[in-house]
């Protein structure tokens, strides 16, 4: 994937939205990936057991709304011990459409001193069924204004009707934008209001990829997998590989839960190569598969190729 441009908006006095662009140009190799440059790297403390074993997890689902073809989800994460304990919030949107699937994720860090919200971090997904659609890029972008958090999906939104003229991301941002515009008018109106009234900066990449499956083993962990080289649709891809590799994944719910990132890549890895019959489906449709150790959904833990 090219990480294309990084952009830092904000409004001027009289409340025009104005951009600063620098292209980057920087292609990524997810399949090469082994580690993250989480806080902790190198260190057994980045250790999804070591996580477990020290902090206790409350995830409270706050606002929960699911039609036919979408679901906004809220929650509040309270991270405690006997000395320590925050509480964060995590907003989670997918709409699944018949051109499309999008998703989006993002992460409210709070202001622990003052109260409030501090920051957002969101990452936005888009998967066109056509594959011809498909382009491996990806957008970062700052949002220097304290906003709502309706207004800073209003705001992306705008951000990316901009980046997408004259532009390869003309598709995919402009539906992406579609949904960043519904998203703000579902968290205005439909959130409840205490959660939709503090300001905070954000933090966003947009990308256009595909995660193939991903699986929650307890409250904390989660393996994601993700195909770095889609060749079909994400309702195909889902077919022709999840089930599979979901009987792998639980087979090694212990090793990933009580042995940490290393231990579960491994244990997964093992598993593919012994069940690789049922995968040549998902070989077939998705070449290159690389799969990821999550804690809370967001911290990642360890990467690994697949294949």
């Amino acid at each position: 994937m090219t990480f294309r441009r990084a952009v830092v908006a904000w409004y001027d006095e009289r409340g025009r939205l104005q951009m600063n662009v620098t292209w980057v140009n920087k292609t990524i190799d997810f399949a090469n990936l082994t580690n993250t440059s989480c806080p902790c790297h190198n260190s057994s403390s980045c250790n999804a057991s070591n996580l477990t074993a020290n902090f206790n997890v409350s995830v409270v689902t706050l606002y929960n709304m699911t039609e036919k073809h979408e679901q906004l989800l809220f929650f509040g994460i309270t991270i405690y011990n006997g000395t320590f304990n925050y509480t964060m919030y995590a907003l989670v949107y997918n709409d699944e459409r018949s051109q499309y699937n999008f998703t989006l994720v993002t992460k409210i860090l709070t202001d622990k001193l003052h109260g409030g919200y501090w920051m957002y971090l969101t990452t936005m997904n888009i998967a066109p069924n056509d594959k011809n659609r498909v382009v491996p890029v990806g957008d970062t972008i700052v949002t220097k204004d304290n906003l709502t958090l309706s207004e800073y999906y209003w705001t992306l939104n705008k951000v990316l009707m901009k980046l997408r003229r004259g532009d390869e991301t003309n598709w995919v941002w402009g539906r992406s934008a579609y949904e960043l515009r519904h998203l703000s008018h579902l968290v205005r109106l439909k959130l409840p209001a205490e959660y939709n009234q503090y300001r905070a900066i954000g933090v966003s990449v947009s990308m256009d990829s595909l995660t193939a499956c991903e699986f929650s083993l307890n409250s904390l962990i989660s393996v994601r997998f993700i195909c770095t080289q889609p060749e079909a649709p994400s309702w195909v891809m889902v077919g022709a590989c999840c089930a599979s590799l979901y009987a792998i994944t639980i087979g090694c719910t212990a090793a990933c839960v009580l042995s940490g990132g290393a231990a579960c890549i491994a244990c997964i890895a093992g598993g593919v190569f012994g069940s690789w019959a049922s995968l040549l489906g998902c070989y077939g449709y998705c070449p290159s598969m690389q799969v990821c150790v999550y804690v809370l959904g967001f911290i990642k833990v360890k990467c690994g190729t697949l294949w």
